[in-house]
């Protein structure tokens, strides 16, 4: 029985030795100019400078109805530390910076038509004047 179990050991560790890199890459492991692996989620923010998923920690937005934004799509923001920019990843276009201004309801970022506000009763973002998504505060516990 000790020879059966020498010659499997053998060819176990025989075939082992045989294993070759493949030339192709694997599937769903394509990475953009950036290394983040976008079949997977991932894509890069200007902002953080690394490759993230917004959806696991910004600011999501729905679609408003508005003609030509499917109502499945959806945007979210990610704010800089010290509020002054917001990075907008949405399927209207490629992911862009606004810049932070303030008016009397509340403050604001903006760029190329695009505006996104805060307001006390939740975000709104628009283009050109158009409402797109927005994102309602959730309603105020009460104890």
């Amino acid at each position: 029985m000790k020879p059966f179990y020498i010659l499997l050991a053998a060819l176990f560790v025989s075939g082992c030795g045989g294993v070759k890199q493949l030339d192709s890459p694997l599937v769903g492991g394509t990475a953009d100019e950036h290394g983040c692996i976008t079949s997977a989620g991932y894509t890069y923010s200007q902002l953080r400078r690394q490759c993230l998923r917004p959806w696991e920690g910004g600011i999501r937005l729905a679609a408003t109805g508005a003609e030509g934004v499917p109502l499945a799509s959806g945007a979210y923001v990610l704010l800089s530390d010290d509020g002054t920019q917001a990075e907008l990843f949405w399927a209207l276009g490629p992911a862009m910076m606004l810049e932070r201004a303030f008016t009397p309801q509340g403050p604001y970022w903006q760029k190329d038509g695009v505006r996104l506000e805060r307001l006390p009763q939740g975000w709104r973002l628009y283009k050109k004047e158009r409402l797109l998504f927005q994102a309602d505060n959730p309603p105020a516990e009460v104890n």
